[in-house]
């Protein structure tokens, strides 16, 4: 079951570096493997942080209370998530107009100032970007009781994945599709994690 959890965690944290690749394939800018393997480290350091801390707060507060708090938070982070993307939604129909699709919202550069390749600056605030996303859920998936190990290797894991298969697919618009449907589905990944930990 711990293995589900950790699977689930690292999807759902990683959502953000599909939806990354997907923007900057669609600009024709390809991340090398150098510059994959950094910014999934330093997303991989922020989970160890958030998932720490957890740790550290776990045992601060009752037993029975801990588990329970950490499995509720990642419910309720799910749930906003969801209502973030359904508010959205509601809002864009209601103006007579389609929903943008959200791949191009993670880029920190507006689309005319980007060059076909990525600068070292870009790279590191597109990498503290990504890892200070999963503080929260880090944060409260540890204190639910997910382990550090199991969770850093499958953040990892899938931001490596993710952002290379984004990168390759960026052109294809179904995963634009899928990637204008990023919050519910991290949502839907989450609500399952918390109620998992919850009754573990």
């Amino acid at each position: 079951m711990q293995l589900v959890s950790s699977l689930l965690f690292g999807v759902s944290a990683s959502l953000d570096a599909l939806l990354v690749g997907v923007s900057y394939g669609l600009r024709n800018i390809h991340f090398k493997a150098i510059q994959n393997l950094f910014i999934s480290t330093v997303t991989l350091l922020g989970t160890c942080l958030s998932v720490n801390l957890g740790s550290i707060l776990t045992p601060l507060l009752p037993s029975p209370f801990g588990g329970c708090i950490g499995s509720c938070v990642l419910i309720l982070l799910g749930i906003y998530y969801i209502s973030k993307w359904s508010l959205s939604s509601l809002k864009d129909r209601a103006k007579g107009r389609p929903r943008r699709s959200r791949p191009e919202r993670p880029a920190p550069m507006a689309a005319a100032q980007v060059q076909p390749r990525l600068y070292v600056t870009e790279i590191l605030l597109l990498s503290l970007t990504l890892s200070a996303n999963n503080l929260g859920i880090g944060l409260s998936a540890s204190m639910a009781g997910l382990g550090l190990a199991p969770a850093a290797t499958a953040t990892f894991v899938c931001s490596v994945l993710f952002l290379y298969i984004g990168n390759c697919l960026g052109r294809c618009r179904l995963l634009q599709t899928i990637g204008g449907l990023a919050d519910p589905i991290s949502g839907l990944l989450l609500i399952g994690l918390g109620f998992i930990q919850l009754f573990l």
